[in-house]
């Protein structure tokens, strides 16, 4: 399997960087009136807007941002996952809402792998994350944790254990490996996984995810119930 790039994002450095360096009066309303969320690229209108869906958390519906303002980045492909940060023009509610993007930055966006060795052989050099949060919106499972930046690139990816992809508890597990490339400061990371093929599954009761948490080493996994 090919190593894949770390993409980190300091989105929140800024933040934080531009709050301590302005009076409560000169912060910029795009970095603190606004919304940070992971949204779906679904092209652009013939109007030159940018179209993104927002899929509800859990199984809430999607709402089309039509965004004015920021551009995704060149090699966004229609599907990929991305985060925004913008200001609606009008409230969330209905299917469809026009927004100001402020910014538009590529994450990992990635679909669930499966095993085709045995589940030790892709685990046994895991190397654990500093997990902020984990949560699903429709089919995808959404990931913001902090890495150990090395300076090269690593495995980092989603992987169902294809002996349980039948069961009603289908177990999957964060793959982590930095090929023993030396440490060094913790960055912020955001992923996206479509899980759709395992979720939609009739036999599927539980997606049970597993990660290496140096936050919470003592949870091991946490479960997404239908």
């Amino acid at each position: 399997m090919s190593r894949s790039s770390l993409l980190p994002l300091w989105l929140l450095a800024a933040l934080a960087a531009v709050l301590m360096a302005c009076g409560p009066d000169d912060v910029d309303p795009a970095y603190t009136d606004c919304r940070y969320d992971i949204v779906t690229y679904r092209g652009v209108t013939p109007g030159g807007q940018e179209v993104y869906h927002l899929v509800g958390r859990d199984n809430e519906p999607t709402l089309t941002l039509l965004c004015s303002g920021a551009k995704a980045p060149e090699d966004s492909q229609i599907g990929r996952r991305v985060l925004l940060r913008y200001t609606p023009a009008s409230a969330l509610r209905g299917d469809t809402c026009r927004a100001e993007a402020h910014a538009v930055t590529a994450i990992v966006s990635d679909s669930l792998r499966y095993t085709v060795r045995p589940l030790a052989h892709y685990l046994q050099d895991n190397t654990p994350v500093k997990l902020g949060s984990l949560w699903r919106t429709g089919d995808y499972l959404n990931l913001h944790c902090q890495l150990e930046y090395t300076g090269h690139s690593r495995h980092f990816y989603l992987l169902v254990d294809s002996t349980t992809w039948h069961a009603d508890t289908v177990h999957c597990h964060l793959v982590h490996n930095v090929f023993g490339d030396t440490t060094r400061h913790w960055r912020e990371c955001y992923a996206s996984f479509y899980v759709g093929a395992v979720w939609r599954q009739p036999s599927c009761r539980v997606m049970r995810v597993h990660i290496a948490d140096v936050v919470r080493p003592e949870v091991t996994f946490r479960d997404f119930a239908k």
